[in-house]
């Protein structure tokens, strides 16, 4: 629960894997707050909020508006260092290795998400990106083990930042399967991030706010036929 003083709001939408981000932080933090819909349609807070990106999410707390998912993240668990566990790391090595993994999950994944949502489901060209998104996770099984040092999660026992980068796309990448008819989580390939993810998705932080496939699926849909029908800037 938030104290008094100590209001929060999040400017976002339930498909977006980074708004996801936020939510699943605050969870951990067991903290409340409103959740502020966005729609296709820019609201004129989240203009006025980030007028630089005009991206959500943006968390406001006490009337201030703070952006960037991953920088949300940061900002929660340093502002709310009593609640909950500490979601970085506390070594300064272990926090840099992080952030260094966070960058390439950044780098990666949401494009290859983006690339693979029109393609025709079962075709060469969606095999070939369906590949290459494997490919990218068998780089991060690697990480997820030396990160882990055998325990649950990249953080530890507990859900961490890292946990958070990657856990995000989750929903994505299951509806992804579906939608092409190509399987991406594959045990043989990547057996500890598909453990991983089944621990990461049954999380009480994480339950109530991960997306159902089907659900996903439905919305893709939608969003694909918003974006065949919106002129390119």
């Amino acid at each position: 629960m938030t104290s008094e003083g100590n209001e929060i709001k999040l400017i976002g939408a339930w498909p977006s894997p980074f708004v996801m981000r936020v939510r699943i932080a605050l969870n951990l933090k067991k903290l409340g707050y409103e959740m502020l819909e966005e729609t296709f349609k820019k609201s004129e807070l989240l203009l006025k909020s980030n007028p630089v990106y005009k991206k959500m999410p943006v968390l406001i707390h006490d009337g201030k508006p703070i952006c960037e998912s991953m920088i949300i993240v940061e900002y929660i668990d340093e502002t709310w260092t009593s609640d909950g566990a500490s979601i970085l790391p506390s070594d300064s090595y272990d926090r840099a290795i992080a952030r260094f993994w966070t960058a390439y999950i950044d780098n990666k994944i949401p494009d290859a998400i983006s690339k693979l949502r029109p393609m025709v489901r079962g075709s060469v060209e969606a095999e070939a990106e369906a590949e290459k998104l494997v490919a990218t996770l068998q780089v991060i099984e690697e990480a997820f083990e030396k990160c882990s040092k055998g325990q649950s999660f990249f953080g530890g026992n507990n859900i961490g930042y890292l946990d958070i980068a990657l856990g995000s796309c989750l929903a994505w990448i299951k509806a992804l399967e579906k939608m092409v008819e190509i399987k991406i989580l594959i045990k043989e390939k990547i057996p500890g991030l598909v453990s991983w993810s089944e621990r990461f998705c049954a999380h009480d932080a994480v339950r109530e706010v991960m997306p159902e496939t089907d659900k996903m699926v439905e919305f893709a849909k939608v969003l694909l036929s918003v974006m065949a029908t919106t002129p390119a800037n």
